[in-house]
């Protein structure tokens, strides 16, 4: 149906009244637009390794034939122990084992110099850096096993023997005391039982001979640090 001007009129003359009232309103404010803040993500941060303390006593293995076996108590327990040592202000373990016994000390032993302790465990049982410092070997020997060496600064080193299994580090590797660098194993190329052999090391390291240019000290005959 089409509608006349005359029935248009009244629509048009409203509809022209509301778009006056609102010129003269003027458009409907709106909140203040909010600027937005966006925060940064930080950046992942490579996980801290687990530190763990050292032993605080260590005895004896119970029947076992101890070559250079420190005074001990009725208990079997070692004299004197410490948990840590001090050498060319470095301060490291005595046995660097999450628990352990005493299986061979420091010296001559069938003929030959026993350069390090030997800690004995049946099971495999972590092993941790004796103190902070840098990977300087990381490999297998026939007779070390899965070896690693550590340079702790101030002409001292440590070395760890017999380890279970290749230990992941490379040589530069940055470590800190009570890490886990590996487990107990025997991995020599002839049958020995499990255990850690540990050795301090002094001196002035050589390219060619490596940590063998060292001189290794008893680690029972270090003063303690505590």
């Amino acid at each position: 149906m089409r509608l006349s001007p005359r029935q248009i009129f009244p629509y048009a003359a409203i509809a022209a009244c509301v778009a006056w009232i609102l010129a003269l309103q003027g458009p409907p404010s709106l909140p203040p637009l909010m600027e937005e803040v966006i925060v940064a993500t930080p950046p992942p941060q490579p996980a801290l390794p687990v530190i763990y303390d050292f032993p605080v006593s260590l005895s004896l293995c119970p029947r076992l034939g101890i070559a250079n076996a420190p005074s001990a108590d009725l208990a079997l327990h070692i004299i004197g122990y410490t948990a840590t040592v001090r050498v060319n202000q470095v301060t490291l373990a005595r046995a660097p084992v999450e628990r352990a016994c005493f299986s061979s000390g420091f010296g001559h032993r069938n003929g030959q110099v026993h350069a390090g302790i030997d800690l004995y465990h049946r099971d495999p049982v972590a092993i941790f850096a004796a103190g902070d410092g840098v990977v300087r070997e990381a490999h297998y020997r026939n007779d070390y096993g899965n070896m690693l060496v550590i340079d702790h600064g101030h002409g001292v080193f440590t070395r760890y023997a017999h380890l279970a299994r290749p230990t992941g580090f490379s040589e530069g590797d940055t470590v800190t005391s009570g890490q886990i660098i590996g487990t107990m194993g025997n991995t020599a190329a002839y049958r020995i039982p499990r255990h850690l052999h540990y050795e301090i090391l002094t001196g002035r390291w050589d390219q060619q001979a490596g940590s063998f240019a060292l001189t290794p000290v008893d680690p029972l005959g270090l003063p303690g640090a505590e």
